[in-house]
């Protein structure tokens, strides 16, 4: 049960899916641990650049008020100097609070911090008032400023606005730093958890896909067994085919044999009943009545036609037992000589032929011409009264469709002949009778024939591995479609001689 369960698709596109749902929701946990840690990076940053900043503002202010502090006492120059570059620092120093107020990570401070500024713009304005009393030779001035309660209520206020945010920022330094430290144990711990279970998936992927190349195998081997067994009776089968094979061809040989002796043996008596027949029509005709003399010839006329049907038999044997090799066969040439056959009938018939350009085939070249000549001749001779023949003869590439039903449709290149009058025509439910040997559409009073010819037309087709087909309409003509590989093999090496006149 459990490797049937896993021998399943679905059961192992379900595995395939919770290891890539485990491994995308991993892969988005890590992703989202990453940004939120370089965020609480750039608020930690942000926070020490703003504690670093009014610190070096406050230190600043200091150093400004000691070197004041120093020139007001000695009234030394270089605590004056001092002052000066300490000012200057400070200006560039308000500069960075500004910034610090926009990137602090405490939208409260930002106001807070911006409240420094004024506050040391104020201070240092009441330094310079000292510092410009004492250079001006007013100490007592200056000490007044100095000590006024103005100044130190600047200094308080200042000292305690800075106190409050340094503590404050120092405490969000702290919250972000704990934060950073937890995020990345729990990140430490989650990756852990997901490592293991990735690794537990990986592993039980392992483990069942060596349960099934285990259980691929033993059907492998069950396989090979089930092969061998049928084997050893496509060999023995294979064996009684080739009994009945030889058994066929012996029979086939003794049928073609029996069918020319038979062939040859009922002509012998055929034409010795014509013969003295003729003898009696020569002979007796004045001294036989005219009823003996209708017998006679139906007689005759029975004689003849029962030639015809041994010889047209033995014609339709021959077809697939008796073929030549086959050779590159020009059908142009081919038409070409079946109308200098046909050219008598052509001329009493005043028929006007339409050849169109024509392929050259792999073929046998008397079969080739034994089929145009049968179905040339038809078209001449179920011609429609009192209107004149017109034959048509082309060939086209055959159509994906025409093709669709031969198993073999692939290792040939096909080509579709077509032949087409204006004859007479049939009812199109007759298309399959008319390849029948010996049927007949029509009395032999009004044709002449055996009704064999369009069967030969029939089985050379066949033997060329191809098709034909008949459509018409009575009073519409005939079209014979004939598709057929251009690179044909026989298909069987056999022979064939046919007869020259077919019958609908």
């Amino acid at each position: 049960m459990f490797n049937k369960l896993f021998q399943s698709i679905y059961s192992w596109i379900f595995l395939v899916g919770i290891i890539v749902l485990v491994i995308t929701a991993n892969s988005f946990y890590v992703i989202s641990t990453l940004d939120k840690l370089a965020v609480l990076e750039e608020r930690l940053f942000d926070t020490s650049q703003v504690i670093s900043t009014i610190n070096n503002l406050h230190s600043r202010v200091l150093h400004a008020e000691s070197a004041k502090r120093g020139y007001l006492l000695t009234n030394d120059e270089r605590y004056l100097s001092n002052y000066q570059t300490a000012k200057e620092q400070l200006i560039n120093i308000m500069s960075e609070v500004t910034t610090s107020a926009q990137i602090t990570s405490m939208p409260t401070h930002s106001e807070k911090i911006l409240q420094l500024i004024p506050l040391t713009k104020a201070k240092v304005d009441e330094m310079d008032r000292a510092v410009q009393a004492q250079s001006a030779g007013n100490r007592e001035r200056a000490i007044s400023i100095l000590e006024s309660a103005r100044n130190l209520l600047l200094h308080d206020k200042f000292r305690n606005l800075f106190l409050k945010i340094d503590e404050s920022e120092k405490k969000a330094q702290t919250d972000h730093l704990n934060k950073l430290l937890k995020l990345r144990t729990d990140s430490i711990n989650t990756l852990i958890i997901s490592g293991f279970t990735t690794a537990f998936l990986i592993i039980a992927i392992f483990a069942l896909i060596k349960m099934n190349m285990r259980e691929n195998s033993r059907h492998q081997h069950t396989l090979e067994n089930v092969n061998a067994e049928l084997e050893h009776k496509i060999a023995k089968r294979t064996q009684e085919l080739q009994v009945y094979s030889d058994e066929l061809a012996r029979s086939n040989r003794e049928l073609e044999d029996f069918a020319f002796v038979a062939s040859h043996d009922l002509q012998e008596p055929l034409r010795k009943i014509r013969a003295f027949g003729n003898r009696i029509e020569a002979g007796y005709a004045d001294v036989i009545d005219e009823r003996g003399l209708d017998f006679l010839n139906r007689m005759l006329n029975a004689a003849e036609r029962m030639s015809m049907l041994i010889s047209d038999l033995l014609a339709f044997s021959r077809v697939s037992t008796r073929g030549k090799d086959f050779t590159e066969v020009n059908l142009n040439n081919t038409v070409k000589s079946v109308v200098d056959d046909l050219e008598i009938a052509i001329e009493e018939s005043e028929a006007t032929l339409e050849i169109g350009a024509l392929p050259t085939i792999n073929a046998d070249k008397s079969q080739a011409e034994q089929l145009m000549l049968n179905l040339l001749s038809n078209a001449l001779k179920f011609s429609q009264p009192n209107v004149l023949p017109i034959v048509k003869v082309y060939s086209r590439t055959s159509e994906p469709e025409e093709i669709a039903s031969f198993h073999n449709k692939d290792e040939f290149d096909w080509v579709t002949i077509c032949v087409e009058d204006n004859g007479i025509g049939f009812e199109q439910s007759f298309a399959e009778k008319i390849f029948a040997p010996f049927q007949r559409l029509h009395g032999r009073g009004t044709y002449k024939g055996t009704g064999i010819g369009l069967a030969v037309c029939r089985r050379i087709v066949e033997r060329h591995n191809g098709l034909i087909r008949a459509y018409s309409e009575p009073g519409s003509g005939a079209k014979f479609k004939i598709i057929i590989p251009v690179n044909a093999e026989p298909f069987a090496n056999l022979s064939s001689q046919g007869v020259v006149e077919n019958d609908r």
